[in-house]
């Protein structure tokens, strides 16, 4: 791992910088930086910012992209979704992790936080691209007994090998899937490995009204009230959608802790009705982030979008222009996610992990830059990405990955989805 020197970025303040990194971390952010035995980077027509957390996401659902459009949530789950991913191996997984973390470093995203199965193939896709992410086994057992022992002991498992993997780039998360879909007894004992191990715990919570409902009815709480009784909530805890929520519940996300992965892109296109009620959590204390969800249900892996997203459907449903603001979304894309996920990423300062992007200034869509975090957030695309640092590594140099054979994972997703979807 050698050093690099970032010469002449425009900062998201708008100011311009030149930025030294040693090893993994960021060493030095000044004006001018003169450094011998350095790799170079000429950013004199670039912007730089911190990676992009994604602290949702399902990678292997990829393979599924655009399959069964323009349905139900849970029509989707039972008609589409959970048929197909029976069929789903280690090799598709791999395929579809691959192809899905291609994505994501084309459009600036350094660390991701994923809940699937057959997850020692996301986390060795991980390592070959060198990608930071949070992994965690999502575990259901639909009240069986037998299946709850089995979930858990599988993710167990999961933990003790890949946790702190490859330079710490892998850590492991437990991941429940949601209320509806585990037991009581999974759901606590979800959250005593996570308190065992130290562990980040990773759910779905109140994505729809009938969710809602469901809980209501059978445990006499909402969700939120349903998941802190079982001791789910806490700092280290990321609590996915929140879409149908009360005013209390985002208290006691606050009181705790907890943070909230904001999905707009997949709770609108999935005809969630609810919106995660982003200005009461951040009043509340709770720390707000952003996720694209799967590609199957998005079907996007687009950070950039999703923080455009999560801005417009703020102002939209409030009739109020001022709130989540470029500044603060920007913020809940990078800093906020980094947070969530116990990375210490997410900021342009010294003595941060060098998870860093680099972003075209001069392209038509960003020009004039007026606002350097207006331009980011309502402006720019995918497209504008150049270059990709995670752990002072260039991984995307120009446009082009440098830790995988692009168009090799695209034929072998291609072949993987012809598998599963016939």
């Amino acid at each position: 791992m050698g050093n690099v020197l970032i010469k002449g970025a425009t900062l998201a303040s708008g100011k311009q910088a030149d930025v030294l990194i040693e090893g993994s971390r960021i060493s030095k952010v000044a004006g001018s930086i003169s450094a011998n035995g350095c790799e170079k980077i000429d950013a004199g027509g670039k912007i730089l910012l911190p990676g992009f957390v994604n602290t949702h996401a399902h990678s292997g659902t990829v393979l599924m992209r655009s399959l069964g459009d323009d349905m139900q949530l849970h029509e989707w789950l039972e008609r589409k979704i959970w048929p197909t991913e029976k069929k789903m191996g280690e090799k598709e997984m791999h395929a579809g992790a691959m192809l899905s973390i291609a994505q994501m470093l084309h459009g600036g995203t350094t660390c991701f936080h994923d809940m699937y199965f057959h997850m020692d193939a996301v986390a060795r896709a991980c390592a070959k691209s060198r990608m930071r992410a949070l992994l965690g086994y999502g575990m259901i057992d639909l009240g069986d007994e037998k299946k709850r022992k089995s979930e858990l002991k599988i993710a167990e498992e999961f933990f003790k090998s890949w946790n702190g993997k490859e330079e710490g780039r892998i850590r492991v998360s437990f991941a429940p899937h949601a209320p509806y879909t585990c037991s009581n007894e999974l759901l606590r004992e979800s959250a005593a490995l996570a308190k065992k191990y130290n562990a980040h715990l990773h759910i779905h919570l109140s994505e729809t009204r009938k969710e809602v409902f469901g809980v209501l009815q059978k445990e006499k709480k909402r969700p939120i009230e349903h998941a802190h009784s079982l001791g789910l909530l806490g700092e280290k805890t990321v609590a996915s959608h929140c879409a149908w929520i009360t005013k209390q519940e985002a208290a006691l996300l606050g009181r705790t802790g907890t943070s909230v992965a904001h999905c707009p892109v997949s709770n609108m296109k999935l005809a969630s009705g609810g919106t995660c009620p982003v200005p009461e959590l951040v009043g509340a204390g709770a720390n707000v982030c952003i996720g694209t969800d799967g590609a199957a249900s998005n079907d996007s892996l687009s950070m950039l979008e999703s923080m455009k997203f999560a801005a417009l459907l703020q102002k939209h449903s409030r009739w109020d222009a001022t709130v989540a603001d470029a500044h603060q979304v920007l913020s809940f894309g990078t800093k906020n996610g980094a947070r969530a996920l116990g990375v210490d990423a997410g900021e342009i300062k010294e003595g941060k992990l060098a998870d860093l992007v680099l972003l075209d200034k001069k392209s038509v869509s960003l020009v004039p830059l007026h606002n350097v975090e207006s331009a980011i957030v309502y402006a720019a695309h995918d497209g504008n990405v150049r270059d990709v640092l995670i752990d002072g590594n260039i991984v995307m140099q120009e446009g082009k990955l440098l830790t995988m054979d692009e168009e090799k994972v695209v034929e072998e997703a291609q072949k993987a989805a012809a598998r599963i979807v016939q």
